[in-house]
């Protein structure tokens, strides 16, 4: 029976290092107005597939899947139980029937999901998939897992490889059109790759099991505009939303960098390493579409980081590759414009005239702002429903290869790291 690779209770490891390349960008997933195509986060590609990065050999292929897997496999697909309004209508027997129905719909959507993110894993760290037609594709999927490894020999490192190259990372979680974050898609055919991995022989080192964080390390609220002052080894940090009512609710959350991705700041100083901006969900004008919120933060000083995206129990992690700033003591940072409902994500660093009034709650307080100089190249620790990269470096900053993510070299050691798997940004 060939083996389709398991996934469930795979401790984590790291994706094996590889050289971004620079190939022409093929959109995947539903289409747009005019023929064009949108980046599917939720989902893997459609049809026969394999993964490819030119140079690459059977061993790099197989070490990259696996660090994969074990990071997808971190991820948690949010538990949409109706069992409680069954048990209202319907008894107990009503609660226990659709328990059992709604236990295999969330078993189906964690498969999906960690295919999705297998994928999504795969791109980030300079892979490309690769779709075989009908009849190539047929042929390799009726092999065993062991004839089908072989087969895959003279297609994983090709430069040119057989079929149509359908996905690559061109830091897709940019643009507007992106689909970041949902309820997983859903899966057409298992990839090639997957079903060619061989088992592990060994088992991954135990994840590291972190503190529970201490009260002192809440996320701070926003301050009411009376409140604004920087107190004592602390910065201001003002974020600024603005969307359309199908935006409402939308959240994007800040995290203070650590020691290493998988030790949280607060571990050292037990100080808070998270706060959250949202959109809101009404608008300020009866009638109105539009919505906008600016808020203002007191955080300890250190690198922040734009770490998620969430809509509902769904967050997208951008733990493969963040962006950050620095916030310094004593000072008030404006980490931007983000505009939810625009083509890019990529925040508006112009200096607003709310923030530069004399009358404004930061220059009341003896405060000037400053913009935020953003940064690429964070790492931190998997969590929520799915994983991805995303680069807001500055357009003027970035370079031919700054798109992909800077990874080490292709022959260098598979790092193992030993994380623990929350569900939930902490």
């Amino acid at each position: 029976m060939k083996r389709i690779a398991a996934v469930v209770g795979l401790l984590a490891m790291a994706a094996e290092p590889a050289h971004a390349q620079l190939v022409t960008r093929t959109a995947v997933g539903p289409a747009l107005e005019g023929g064009q195509n949108r980046i599917d986060l939720t989902r893997s590609s459609a049809g026969y597939t394999y993964f490819n990065r030119a140079g690459a050999d059977l061993a790099q292929h197989d070490a990259a899947l696996n660090g994969c897997l074990a990071e997808a496999s971190r991820m948690t697909q949010p538990d949409d139980n109706s069992a409680a309004a069954a048990g209202a209508a319907g008894g107990l027997l009503g609660m226990l029937v659709v328990g059992v129905i709604q236990g295999a719909m969330n078993g189906m959507h964690e498969r999906r999901g960690v295919a999705a993110n297998v994928e999504n894993c795969m791109v980030v760290n300079g892979w490309r998939v690769v779709r075989l037609d009908e009849t190539d594709g047929k042929a390799l999927d009726a092999l065993e897992q062991a004839e089908l490894h072989a087969a895959l020999a003279d297609h994983v490192g090709a430069d040119q490889p057989k079929g149509e190259i359908v996905r690559i990372y061109d830091n897709d979680a940019l643009r507007g059109e992106t689909v970041l974050v949902g309820k997983s898609g859903d899966l057409d055919k298992a990839s090639l790759s997957l079903q060619a991995l061989p088992p592990q022989s060994t088992t991954p080192p135990a994840a590291r099991k972190g503190p529970q964080a201490p009260r002192t390390a809440r996320p701070p609220r926003a301050l009411k505009p009376e409140d604004v002052a920087v107190a004592s080894g602390d910065a201001l940090v003002t974020v600024r939303l603005t969307g359309m009512a199908e935006q409402g609710g939308r959240t994007l959350f800040f995290t203070r960098q650590g020691p290493a991705p998988d030790i949280q700041p607060w571990e050292q100083d037990g100080r808070p390493a998270l706060f959250a901006v949202a959109l809101p969900t009404r608008g300020a004008v009866r009638g109105d579409r539009t919505r906008a919120v600016t808020q203002t933060f007191s955080v300890p000083p250190g690198r922040w980081r734009l770490s998620a995206v969430n809509v509902g129990q769904y967050i997208t992690h951008f733990c493969l590759g963040a962006s950050g700033f620095e916030a310094r003591d004593g000072e008030a940072v404006d980490a931007g414009a983000f505009d939810l409902s625009g083509e890019q994500l990529r925040p508006d660093m112009t200096l607003r005239d709310d923030l530069l009034a004399p009358t404004s709650p930061a220059a009341t307080a003896g405060l000037r702002h400053r913009a935020a100089e953003w940064s690429y190249g964070d790492k931190e620790q998997c969590q929520g429903a799915y994983l991805y990269a995303l680069d807001l470096t500055p357009p003027s900053e970035t370079v031919a290869e700054a798109a992909a993510p800077q990874v080490t070299g292709a022959d260098d050691p598979i790092v193992v790291v030993e994380t623990p798997a929350p569900s939930t940004l902490q």
